[in-house]
């Protein structure tokens, strides 16, 4: 007898065991993981640090939207039907009625038990300012190019949700404990730039209106050398990267920061060797439209020839056989010195992996000749900048004689909000302030005598610069204008380079001229505000 209950008790026992293992089989893999006391965790939003103008404007993250992340509780769904799309809303019906949570976006704020707001935001809007400095990431959210990858860490995607109690089986307790959390979604780390967003967008709207198909633009602080605009064309699309892969205008290639031949806008420089050389304004040479050097025949652009010309108007009329004499009147180690005070043959470095390319200054031992001094003198040959540089070589003579290296990036913030300046380069004196007031007057007569050019609050140089590059028999050419203004006390320095142009002046004084005309008008309004 005992025995028989023995055995009765051990199949109770059996069958109990195996009922609880088909059960447990019946509620899914998900719930085979859970014990009693789990939790789960669900990301309702994650967001990268954001790029701030000077004015703490910010250029990415400029939009948001509201995320919900909702219980499955039994109010919740008829809170969601008026803020959520028809396909949202059904996605998010479907976790609910599993007993899941779900995190759906919604049209405007919803308050209730169970459910958690979150901001998202949108990283690039419908019109992005600073694609080439930004750069953009890759499908995990890091940093390919630009700032987004110089600043990936400090950026780094960062997330926010909320952490659900569980019971045995994977489900939502009934009114249990909900954590919501933020590693910093929403905080604002990032980096600020020394650029101004109306400015930038200003520079660029007068860019794209002008009609220029390839090119670049920078806009420097004479005083700081920050840089308040810098703009390449053509610019790529930030939200469809593959559509801009095979455009044989390489737009993702920064002009700004590319170095081109440099043609007349050089000859700023070799007047101000020349003055710094203690060679007169006032000296004389005619031009009869082309001059032999070496067996080498130069000629000037206007091949009649300009007639007897002191430096004032052969700067105006941009004389290439004055500029080669001028330049036999000092030593080629001089102009080269000069040249390297205002920044010209050496790289700058706006932020880890953004650099400015140094270009080519020829060395001494490339200049023994006449032939190769006179290609120098009106800034051909092997010489090369970038717009950046020759924007920062214009500013040293607007700016009393100091270079002051151009600088991007003017200060990081932390997750906690704490700022952290970086520093800039000191200044250093590459002119004497009476030569950089000569050498600017030159360039206010210049813009003064530019027939094309109206606004004449301002003093620049042209430049038509040959690239020894041919294409269907005819040389490319790259153009240039170069300048500052107001004439009197510069604030600002304006360079524009467009490539495969036709002459600097047909080119490139007219974006000049409508931007630093917008520029002046936005400042006067702003006076008038402040007054």
């Amino acid at each position: 007898m005992k025995r028989g209950v023995a055995v009765f008790f051990c199949l109770i026992f059996s069958l109990a065991l195996l009922m609880l293992r088909l059960y447990m089989l019946s509620v899914g893999r998900d719930a085979q993981s859970v014990v009693p006391g789990s939790t789960r965790t669900v990301e309702a939003v994650s967001s990268r640090g954001t790029i701030y103008d000077r004015e703490m404007r910010p250029f990415v993250n400029e939009t948001s939207r509201i995320v919900a992340a909702v219980s499955p509780l039994p109010h919740v769904p008829a809170l969601l039907r008026s803020v959520t799309a028809p396909d949202d809303f059904s996605r998010a019906l479907a976790a609910l009625r599993s007993g899941y949570p779900a995190v759906v976006p919604v049209s405007s704020a919803v308050r209730g038990r169970g459910v958690h707001l979150f901001r998202q935001s949108v990283r690039y809007g419908e019109t992005f300012l600073i694609p080439h400095i930004a750069g953009y990431c890759d499908g995990a959210g890091s940093g390919v190019c630009g700032l987004e990858k110089s600043f990936n860490d400090l950026m780094r995607l960062r997330s926010a949700g909320v952490t659900y109690a569980l019971d045995g089986v994977g489900r939502l307790l009934p009114g249990g404990a909900e954590r919501v959390w933020d590693e910093g979604a929403d905080s604002p780390r990032g980096v600020v730039l020394t650029l101004d967003k109306a400015l930038q967008a200003t520079v660029r709207r007068e860019m794209l209106s002008s009609g220029m198909r390839k090119g670049a633009a920078v806009l420097l602080d004479v005083q700081t050398g920050g840089i308040l605009a810098m703009v390449s064309l053509p610019e790529w699309n930030v939200h469809d990267l593959e559509s801009s892969l095979d455009d044989p205008d390489a737009p993702f290639l920064n002009r700004a920061l590319n170095a081109y031949s440099v043609g007349s806008v050089y000859k700023m420089i070799v007047a101000a060797a020349a003055l710094e050389q203690g060679v007169s304004a006032d000296f004389a040479y005619t031009c009869t439209g082309q001059t032999q050097q070496n067996d080498v025949t130069f000629h000037c652009h206007l091949r009649s020839g300009h007639g007897t010309l002191t430096l004032p108007d052969a700067l105006a009329h941009s004389c290439n056989t004055y500029f080669i004499h001028l330049a036999r009147q000092f030593s080629a180690e001089s102009l080269l010195d000069l040249s390297r005070r205002m920044g010209l043959g050496a790289p700058i470095t706006l932020a880890e992996d953004i650099a400015c390319a140094g270009g080519v200054l020829p060395d001494e031992t490339e200049l023994t000749t006449d032939a190769a001094r006179a290609n120098l003198a009106f800034g051909q040959g092997r010489l090369t900048a970038s717009p950046l540089q020759i924007a920062a070589a214009t500013a040293v003579i607007a700016g009393d004689g100091m270079y002051r290296e151009p600088r991007l990036v003017a200060e990081t913030i932390d997750t906690d909000g704490k700022s952290t300046p970086t520093q800039a380069a000191a200044a250093k004196r590459a002119l004497s302030p009476e030569i950089a007031r000569r050498v600017r007057a030159l360039l206010v007569y210049a813009a003064a005598r530019t027939e094309i050019l109206t606004f004449k609050d301002c003093g620049g140089k042209t430049a038509t610069a040959q690239t020894g590059v041919f294409k269907n028999g005819k040389e490319l050419l790259n153009t240039w204008y170069s300048g500052f203004f107001p004439a009197q006390k510069p604030r600002y320095v304006l360079t524009i380079l467009r490539e495969d142009g036709a002459s600097g002046a047909r080119d490139c004084v007219p974006v000049f001229q409508s931007i630093a005309q917008s520029v002046c008008d936005a400042d006067t309004r702003a006076d008038g505000r402040r007054s």
